[in-house]
């Protein structure tokens, strides 16, 4: 079978691992464009492959199947209209879009098209959240009560505050930067009928836009309550995501790189998030350390790294008809939550979730 095309637009940090990521997996970089050329210039070289200037000349001459978008996030929309017009399937690094309208608008494209679009929920792909979900859809746990997650730590105040995350402009805030828990609750139970939320910023007055204290209820279709704690103000780390149901419950827990099943019984079953040690002991090792992602040629971690390749040969063989790729799922449900969390914030109000 004839390799994937695949060209990149955005090469930062996260577009480089992207660019490994998938090239390692068999995919034919094609092309790769940013706004700042020398970076585009630089990657280009490491991987032999070309440099754009504009956008739409790489989409022209380049001819990829798939288009990988790693730019700012209040940005994906545009470039990923100009890869579905031309008939390329899309992977868009998270979050999705800043604004639900964008999510439906790219959508309504894409299946005008009849191309598929991938998101970066990284996360979904491990085996050990493959196998929460399928533990949930087997109904392992019976009915399903209550969960709740949280990505709970600290980090100092970014020394160059004219770093692109710490505009929220371009980022659209951490709870839709930082999005990954919500997505991970999204997928593993279903859509969320309403949110209240409420958020602040105590450590980081340097920042104040970005507030290191968000705090989610969710109120699940299906009848399940839900939480969800996440910032960068909680000097005790915390990571992971826990449901329970009539019959047990099931613990990821970020730090140990573990899936925990616990029974009303007293059977417990445990499984690791990677099928390989040495990326299990990566995110052992590097889960509670600040990540610094904020340099351009900073190390990547290996779990990290891993994952990305994992996540890479999904999109891979969805592209060539192997198997269906969770990064198609129910892309903008989180998206949807998040606005209506931030709706909630302003407001000061439980907020219905609109997905449409």
């Amino acid at each position: 079978m004839n390799s994937i095309k695949v060209a990149l637009i955005g090469c930062g940090f996260f577009g480089q691992q992207l660019a490994y990521g998938f090239q390692k997996n068999g995919a034919e970089l094609v092309g790769v464009q940013d706004i700042n050329h020398q970076q585009a210039v630089d990657l280009a070289t490491s991987l032999n492959t070309v440099a754009y200037l504009d956008v739409a000349d790489m989409l022209q001459q380049s001819k990829p199947d798939l288009v990988l978008i790693a730019t700012y996030n209040y940005a994906h929309r545009q470039v990923a209209e100009q890869a579905l017009q031309v008939g390329c399937a899309v992977f868009i690094e998270t979050p999705f879009a800043t604004e639900a309208e964008d999510c439906q608008q790219i959508l309504t494209l894409a299946a005008q098209n009849d191309k598929p679009v991938f998101i970066g929920h990284v996360l979904r792909a491990l085996p050990g959240l493959l196998k929460a979900k399928q533990l949930i859809e087997q109904q392992a746990l019976g009915r399903i009560t209550v969960a709740r997650a949280n990505r709970q730590r600290w980090i100092d105040s970014a020394r160059d505050k004219n770093w692109w995350k710490n505009d929220i402009k371009l980022t659209g805030g951490k709870l839709l930067h930082e999005i990954h828990e919500l997505d991970l609750l999204c997928w593993l139970l279903g859509e969320v009928d309403s949110v209240y939320a409420q958020s602040t910023n105590r450590a980081h007055s340097d920042t104040p836009d970005n507030h290191d204290i968000i705090q989610l209820l969710l109120q699940f279709k299906n009848g399940v309550f839900g939480s969800l704690e996440m910032g960068t103000a909680y000097r005790l780390h915390e990571w992971g995501i826990s449901i329970h149901g009539e019959l047990g419950s099931l613990v990821v827990n970020f730090f140990t790189s573990t899936l925990t099943l616990s029974f009303a019984d007293g059977r417990r079953q445990q499984f690791n998030l990677y099928d390989e040690f040495e990326a299990d002991l990566s995110l052992r090792e590097n889960g509670k350390s600040t990540q610094k992602y904020n340099q351009i040629n900073e190390l990547c971690p290996f779990w990290l790294s891993r994952a990305v390749e994992i996540e890479a040969l999904s999109v891979l063989q969805h592209l060539q008809g192997q198997q269906r790729s969770v990064l198609h799922d129910s892309p903008a449900r989180a998206v949807c939550v998040a606005v209506a969390a931030k709706r909630s914030i302003q407001e000061k109000v439980l907020i219905k979730v609109q997905y449409n």
